[in-house]
């Protein structure tokens, strides 16, 4: 092997090395106050479909959404944002309240038990 080949090959791999470790999911964690145990499938089936979500778990007594997503196709901001515009407050951002009234009753008036 000549010294080309050589250098381009250990280029290959080390490029190849450092896109694989920026891959790594980022994990965030957002505080509602509006979800129960029928909301929380609703809610976790359509974050899943926001660009860069990897996997969503949905806490009904903690009342919180944890979120890995991929940083390079999506930021915490945006993902609270999308939360707000399907009905459900996201930290300090306020839900959206024409989505918010189409909420099951229970999530309307802030309980965790579905009637």
């Amino acid at each position: 092997m000549n010294r080309k080949d050589f250098i381009a090959t250990l280029t290959f791999s080390l490029s190849s090395i450092c896109a694989n470790a920026s891959d790594k999911p980022v994990s965030a964690i957002v505080h509602t106050n509006r979800v129960c145990e029928k909301c929380k499938y609703n809610l976790g089936r359509n974050i899943v479909f926001e660009k860069g979500v990897k996997d969503v778990i949905v806490d009904v007594e903690k009342k919180q959404i944890t979120i890995k997503y991929d940083a390079s196709k999506t930021n915490f901001t945006n993902l609270k944002k999308y939360i707000a515009s399907i009905g459900f407050d996201a930290d300090e951002l306020k839900a959206d309240i024409y989505k918010r009234e189409r909420l099951r009753d229970c999530c309307l008036m802030d309980t965790t038990i579905c009637k």
